[in-house]
Formats: structure tokens, sequence, C-alpha cells
């Protein structure tokens, strides 16, 4: 007589080598995702700086009287945040206009987050 009684399912080899394949891929997905968020959260830093400088030249050019020429600088917090910034103005080669230049920089560290330059009439 021929035994014909099958085993069906997996065996607990097969069970245990697909769990550890299975983790190998979640560790890899976890490690993408912990890199994905930090630089989320630099790009949301830059930003920030970006809208400090903008701030800034944007008053600068705007005010009614022209700027004095030298540095000037200031701090500035957005969403919690404390950005220093730096404000150098002087006049543009060749012309009746000067340069507005502005840097921005985290007030704990000391790298350049965003810069602009604009122009504005000396009058």
């Amino acid at each position: 007589m021929v035994d014909t009684a099958r085993e069906d399912g997996f065996s607990l080899v097969e069970l245990l080598v697909a769990v550890a394949i299975l983790a190998l891929a979640a560790v890899s997905l976890l490690e993408h995702q912990t890199q994905a968020i930090s630089m989320t959260g630099a790009v949301e830093y830059r930003a920030l700086a970006a809208t400090v400088a903008d701030n800034r030249l944007a008053t600068v050019l705007g005010q009614t009287n022209p700027p004095l020429s030298g540095i000037t600088t200031g701090q500035e917090t957005q969403m919690g945040v404390a950005f220093e910034w730096r404000q150098t103005v002087r006049p543009a080669d060749g012309g009746d206009l000067m340069l507005v230049q502005v840097s921005v920089r985290a007030a704990d560290e000391g790298r350049e987050l965003a810069a602009l330059t604009g122009f504005r009439r000396a009058e």
C-alpha cells in the first residue's frame, strides 16, 4: 500500500526564512523613512531662513529713505526658530543704485542658510 497522505502548509524553516527576509526589508524601509524625515526638517529650516531674508530685503527696499551704507545685523524668529541676519548695503558699481545683500544663519550654528541680493535707487 502506498502512503498518499500529503503535508500541506509551510515548514518551520520556511516560515523563519520568510520572516527574516521581511525583517531585512522592513529595516531598509525604516532607514529610508528616517532619512526622508530629516531631509524634510532641513528643507523646512532653509525655507524659514529664506523667509527671514525675504522679509529683511523687502523692509529695506520698501523704505521711503534710502538705506545707509554699511553692515547691520539682527535677529528674527520664524515659527519659534531663531535666526541671525546680516545686511550689507553699498553703492553698486557704475550707477546710482545701492546693492543690498542679506544673509541668514541659524542662531545656534554658523553656516549660511539663505542669501538674497537686491538693488535700490540711491536717491
